[in-house]
Protein backbone atom coordinates (compact mmCIF):
# COMPACT_ATOMS: atom_id res chain seq x y z
CA UNK A 1 0.00 0.00 0.00
CA UNK A 2 1.29 3.38 -1.11
CA UNK A 3 0.88 6.78 1.25
CA UNK A 4 1.63 9.84 -0.01
CA UNK A 5 2.41 12.72 2.40
CA UNK A 6 1.26 16.27 1.44
CA UNK A 7 3.54 17.79 3.97
CA UNK A 8 6.71 16.42 2.19
CA UNK A 9 4.99 17.48 -1.23
CA UNK A 10 4.48 21.04 -0.35
CA UNK A 11 7.77 21.57 1.52
CA UNK A 12 9.69 20.43 -1.64
CA UNK A 13 7.92 22.77 -4.02
CA UNK A 14 8.64 25.68 -1.87
CA UNK A 15 12.78 24.95 -1.97
CA UNK A 16 11.87 24.75 -5.78
CA UNK A 17 12.72 28.12 -6.30
CA UNK A 18 14.92 31.24 -5.54
CA UNK A 19 13.96 33.85 -3.34
CA UNK A 20 12.81 37.62 -3.84
CA UNK A 21 16.08 38.79 -1.78
CA UNK A 22 18.59 36.11 -4.12
CA UNK A 23 16.49 37.33 -7.09
CA UNK A 24 17.59 41.08 -5.86
CA UNK A 25 21.16 40.37 -5.23
CA UNK A 26 21.76 38.88 -8.63
CA UNK A 27 20.40 41.59 -10.91
CA UNK A 28 22.41 44.49 -8.24
CA UNK A 29 25.43 42.45 -9.91
CA UNK A 30 24.81 42.57 -13.35
CA UNK A 31 23.96 46.07 -13.12
CA UNK A 32 27.23 46.75 -11.69
CA UNK A 33 28.80 44.41 -14.06
CA UNK A 34 27.01 46.29 -16.59
CA UNK A 35 27.69 49.98 -15.43
CA UNK A 36 31.32 49.34 -15.44
CA UNK A 37 31.86 47.60 -19.04
CA UNK A 38 29.21 49.70 -21.04
CA UNK A 39 31.82 52.88 -20.44
CA UNK A 40 34.42 51.12 -22.02
CA UNK A 41 32.95 49.46 -24.63
CA UNK A 42 31.80 52.82 -25.63
CA UNK A 43 35.14 54.52 -25.65
CA UNK A 44 36.83 51.78 -27.48
CA UNK A 45 34.72 52.54 -30.60
CA UNK A 46 35.25 56.07 -29.95
CA UNK A 47 39.13 55.03 -29.92
CA UNK A 48 39.14 53.03 -33.16
CA UNK A 49 37.44 55.69 -34.80
CA UNK A 50 40.20 58.47 -34.21
CA UNK A 51 42.78 56.13 -34.74
CA UNK A 52 41.33 55.13 -38.36
CA UNK A 53 41.30 58.86 -38.83
CA UNK A 54 44.82 59.03 -37.65
CA UNK A 55 45.82 55.93 -40.05
CA UNK A 56 44.09 58.04 -42.77
CA UNK A 57 45.80 61.48 -42.08
CA UNK A 58 48.80 59.42 -42.52
CA UNK A 59 47.89 57.89 -45.97
CA UNK A 60 47.23 61.49 -46.93
CA UNK A 61 50.90 62.65 -45.92
CA UNK A 62 52.35 60.12 -47.29
CA UNK A 63 50.34 60.35 -50.59
CA UNK A 64 50.93 64.14 -50.72
CA UNK A 65 54.46 63.23 -49.77
CA UNK A 66 54.78 60.74 -52.80
CA UNK A 67 52.82 63.62 -55.04
CA UNK A 68 55.26 65.89 -54.23
CA UNK A 69 58.44 64.13 -55.25
CA UNK A 70 56.93 62.77 -58.51
CA UNK A 71 55.64 65.59 -59.71
CA UNK A 72 58.63 68.09 -58.60
CA UNK A 73 55.30 70.58 -56.96
CA UNK A 74 54.52 71.53 -53.81
CA UNK A 75 50.97 70.48 -53.68
CA UNK A 76 49.34 71.22 -50.57
CA UNK A 77 51.30 74.69 -49.62
CA UNK A 78 47.90 77.15 -49.35
CA UNK A 79 45.94 74.90 -51.08
CA UNK A 80 42.56 73.83 -49.55
CA UNK A 81 42.47 70.39 -47.94
CA UNK A 82 39.50 69.46 -50.32
CA UNK A 83 41.67 70.49 -53.35
CA UNK A 84 44.25 68.77 -52.59
CA UNK A 85 42.47 65.22 -51.65
CA UNK A 86 40.49 65.82 -55.14
CA UNK A 87 43.78 66.34 -57.04
CA UNK A 88 45.79 63.19 -55.36
CA UNK A 89 42.25 60.80 -56.16
CA UNK A 90 42.20 62.47 -59.78
CA UNK A 91 45.91 61.20 -60.17
CA UNK A 92 45.60 57.86 -58.49
CA UNK A 93 47.71 58.53 -55.19
CA UNK A 94 44.99 58.04 -53.18
CA UNK A 95 41.49 56.34 -53.28
CA UNK A 96 38.56 58.21 -52.30
CA UNK A 97 36.57 56.00 -50.23
CA UNK A 98 39.48 55.81 -47.56
CA UNK A 99 39.49 59.31 -46.66
CA UNK A 100 36.42 59.98 -44.67
CA UNK A 101 36.67 61.12 -41.13
CA UNK A 102 35.08 58.86 -38.98
CA UNK A 103 35.81 61.17 -35.98
CA UNK A 104 32.33 63.49 -35.10
CA UNK A 105 33.91 67.12 -35.21
CA UNK A 106 37.08 66.52 -36.47
CA UNK A 107 38.84 66.97 -40.11
CA UNK A 108 41.62 67.11 -41.70
CA UNK A 109 44.07 70.16 -41.75
CA UNK A 110 47.28 71.64 -42.72
CA UNK A 111 49.37 72.44 -39.56
CA UNK A 112 51.74 75.03 -39.64
CA UNK A 113 54.80 72.97 -41.10
CA UNK A 114 52.04 71.91 -43.82
CA UNK A 115 52.37 68.41 -42.68
CA UNK A 116 48.17 66.62 -42.73
CA UNK A 117 46.93 66.51 -39.20
CA UNK A 118 43.70 65.46 -37.79
CA UNK A 119 42.54 68.72 -36.48
CA UNK A 120 39.74 67.80 -33.22
CA UNK A 121 39.00 71.46 -31.92
CA UNK A 122 35.51 70.83 -32.95
CA UNK A 123 35.45 67.27 -31.48
CA UNK A 124 33.66 65.96 -28.24
CA UNK A 125 35.37 66.72 -25.00
CA UNK A 126 35.47 62.92 -24.90
CA UNK A 127 37.65 62.65 -27.65
CA UNK A 128 40.00 65.91 -26.76
CA UNK A 129 40.28 64.92 -23.13
CA UNK A 130 40.71 61.17 -21.91
CA UNK A 131 40.99 59.48 -25.88
CA UNK A 132 44.08 61.83 -26.62
CA UNK A 133 45.74 61.41 -24.18
CA UNK A 134 45.93 57.38 -24.64
CA UNK A 135 47.89 58.07 -28.04
CA UNK A 136 51.31 56.83 -28.76
CA UNK A 137 53.87 59.96 -29.26
CA UNK A 138 53.66 59.21 -32.68
CA UNK A 139 49.83 59.31 -33.03
CA UNK A 140 49.71 62.14 -31.42
CA UNK A 141 52.26 63.90 -34.16
CA UNK A 142 49.34 63.76 -36.80
CA UNK A 143 46.38 65.07 -34.28
CA UNK A 144 45.97 69.15 -33.60
CA UNK A 145 43.94 71.07 -31.70
CA UNK A 146 42.07 71.14 -28.69
CA UNK A 147 44.80 72.29 -26.14
CA UNK A 148 46.70 69.01 -27.84
CA UNK A 149 50.04 69.36 -28.72
CA UNK A 150 52.13 66.77 -30.35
Amino acid sequence: MLTFSIEGEHMNRHNAGFTLIELIIVLAIVAIIGAILIPNFLNTTDRARLRSDIQSARVLQNALDLHNIEQSTTLGSGDSMAYVIDMLVQRGYIEERRIAVQTAGASFAFNANGNVVLNISQASDNVRNSLVNQLSDQERNYVEGGGISP
